[in-house]
């Protein structure tokens, strides 16, 4: 059901959860006469006129109609409830081209750079879990404009996306602290193409026949010349050069992105922006592109020692995209955070160059059990600046210091932007001479 301004006027309706969303969403509101209610656990600023239930029984919703922040399972709300969102409300109030994106990694970096493949010819807004939230742009979108949006399996869990097209950037073990397990995650996901007139897949992906679509294009950082001669559709790789339906386009050179993690970001955002600006338009932004904040951005240099802020890096398999992008280059790495139920297994392997590992956060013990066998020496402190203290004194001269938690945030921070500022406020101490506190070798 669309719900629309006409059909929520009749309507009682109540936000749960008071964030950035569903305050864009209030105000969104307010200016077009909708009634509304607050609900949320902690007490919060409301706008004058604004009724607000806050503390244990938030949950206990009376109203006809729920907005829930995107982080609230659906499950937790009482039954008969008609449940929306910001995102699904936007995205079914407004006209324009829709792309969605989706995945476990990759999603931010393929949203900016089809951003920037559109913005050569057209008008183009990024919206969702990266930018603004789509309501707060409603009033400018217009029908030829277009939309890009950064879709998490929370947005996704109860609602299917009325898209022009779609991106599963790849698929790989997250958010079962929220999820039941690793097929509802997966199940999530998928709601992305139902509605979708296209869809872009990461051939390289093992769940890729899962997201197959009648009109599916495949990006791979292998070969798949033969594949796009039987006439399926393909970007990929191929002796040094990016091609789409075997025409070669362009050198791999020209993407300034490190690691082969971005590599595949580039070719599923080409894969989509192809059906709407030239060749071009593509090569140019991919050769002016220089990826996104706090993924593998370089902060500073401190006696030739490089801090590499990485904070977006809220999974495992992240933090391991992220390191062989410094293979054989000695790094001292800062790992631990928000534990979201996941197996750490996989960074044993990824720490092959490490010097140390410094781990803090609540699932630093956890991280420590992972890869305690492996080579690399390991610390144990309590905060970010503990740990990026004693990671700047481990190193030296050509090495590199990386923040890259394989954890989500929210133990210490409220998001992983707050982290990353966190992070360069210490690497600040350190060139003034401060951050000073105890810490512990686990390997004593």
């Amino acid at each position: 059901m669309n719900a629309s301004l006409g059909y929520l006027n009749n309507k009682s309706i109540t936000l749960i959860g008071y964030g950035l969303s569903n305050k864009a969403l209030g105000d969104y509101f307010i200016k077009n006469g909708i009634k509304f209610s607050v609900r949320d656990r902690e007490r919060v600023d409301l706008p004058n006129g604004i009724v607000g239930f806050f503390g244990e029984d938030y949950l206990n919703a009376c109203e006809d109609v729920v907005f829930r922040t995107p982080s609230l399972h659906p499950k937790l709300i009482p039954q008969g409830k008609q449940i929306f969102s910001e995102i699904s409300f936007g995205l079914e109030n407004i006209k324009g081209v829709k792309i969605g994106v989706t995945g476990s990694d990759g999603k931010t970096t393929t949203v900016s750079l089809i951003n920037e493949m559109l913005k050569k010819e057209h008008t183009s807004y990024l919206v969702g879990n990266i930018g603004a939230p789509l309501v707060s742009k409603m009033d400018k979108i217009g029908n030829d404009d277009f939309v890009v949006c950064e879709l998490s399996s929370f947005q996704l869990y109860d609602y299917t996306p009325t898209l022009d097209a779609c991106i599963i950037t790849g698929i790989t073990e997250n958010h079962l602290d929220w999820h039941t397990s690793m097929a509802d995650y997966v199940f999530a996901k998928r709601n992305i193409l139902k509605k979708s007139k296209k869809a872009v897949v990461n051939y390289d992906s093992p769940y890729k026949e899962f997201f197959s679509h009648h009109n599916t294009t495949y990006f791979s950082l292998n070969d798949l010349s033969a594949l796009a001669k039987s006439g399926v559709s393909c970007t990929y790789l191929k002796d040094g050069y990016v091609y789409y339906k075997n025409q070669r386009l362009f050198p791999i050179d020209y993407i300034k992105i490190k690691g082969q993690y971005n590599i595949l970001n580039v070719l599923g955002a080409l894969s989509c922006a192809v059906d709407y600006v030239s060749l071009d338009s593509i090569i140019e932004a991919v050769k002016e592109f220089e990826g996104v904040s706090h993924r593998a951005e370089a902060v500073c240099k401190i006696n030739g020692v490089t801090f590499i802020d990485s904070s977006i890096d809220s999974t495992p398999s992240r933090s391991k995209s992220t390191l062989t992008a410094f293979e054989n280059k000695k790094s001292v790495v800062i790992m631990g955070g928000y534990d979201k139920n996941l197996s750490y297994d996989i960074l044993k392997d990824a720490l092959t160059d490490a010097k140390m590992v410094v781990l803090y956060g609540e699932n630093r013990e956890k991280i420590y059990e992972a890869i305690k066998n492996s080579p690399q020496k390991t610390i144990i402190v309590n905060d970010i600046f503990e740990a990026t203290r004693v990671a700047y004194k481990e190193a030296e001269n050509g090495d590199f210091v990386i923040l890259s938690p394989a954890s989500a945030s929210f133990d210490m921070f409220k998001s992983y932007k707050e982290r990353a500022e966190k992070f360069k406020e210490a690497i600040r101490d350190l060139e003034n001479g401060k951050n000073k506190r105890n810490f512990r070798s686990l390997d004593e």
